[in-house]
């Protein structure tokens, strides 16, 4: 027997590449809590072409999906990888091992592998790999939420306020975000750190 025609319509709709790209930007606005109105203004679009973008209802231009990015603070590769294959029951549920989302902080030697769905929970979860060397910068910095993680390799030192722990494979963590935190990878091999972040930062 075919399909009802109502789940074949909506399965097409959870597959349409706008529909998805537009579901992702409002999942991180609502991460970032912004309001329509708010993310309209900084990305300079008018909050009904935002709104229509959102409920897949409209295909922006890139030059438009590129401020709303940059407002965002997200790369635009975010919103299209694997957007056109990725299963209307998986989303919000299921990262697939080839479909993880990545940061690039090539100037610091470090990516971070996302590995949480995009859907605007509160539990972020990811990878952290650093190159030789690698880390977030000698500059600590802090934002709000709690955190922890462990090493999955390699040797990491991690400084909470004035304190500089040297951490290696099997070792975890969990630290208050506002406290000023930085880490770098001691060695010249790559170090792994599965990190945990409430609420999400990316």
């Amino acid at each position: 027997m075919g399909t009802p025609p109502a789940q074949t319509t909506q399965d097409s709709l959870s597959q349409d590449p706008d529909a998805i790209v537009g579901r992702r930007i409002r999942a991180r606005r609502r991460i970032r809590k912004l309001s329509l109105e708010s993310l309209a203004r900084e990305a300079e679009v008018s909050i009904g072409l935002l709104s229509q973008i959102e409920r897949g209802l409209s295909s922006p231009s890139i030059s438009v999906l590129r401020r709303i990015c940059t407002a965002l603070q997200i790369p635009m590769n975010w919103l299209f990888s694997d957007a056109d294959s990725e299963a209307p029951e998986e989303a919000g549920l299921i990262v697939r091992a080839g479909r993880r989302r990545t940061l690039d902080f090539s100037g610091r030697g470090m990516v971070k592998e996302l590995l949480t769905p995009d859907d605007g929970g509160n539990l972020q979860l990811m990878i952290v790999r650093l190159e030789g060397h690698g880390g977030s910068g000698m500059e600590p910095y802090s934002h709000v939420g709690e955190e922890a993680g462990t090493v999955l390799k390699g040797t990491v030192e991690l400084a909470v306020d004035d304190l500089v722990f040297v951490l290696n494979a099997g070792d975890t963590f969990r630290f208050d975000s506002p406290r000023p935190h930085r880490f770098r990878n001691l060695g010249e091999d790559e170090a792994e750190i599965l990190w945990a972040v409430t609420p999400p930062f990316y």
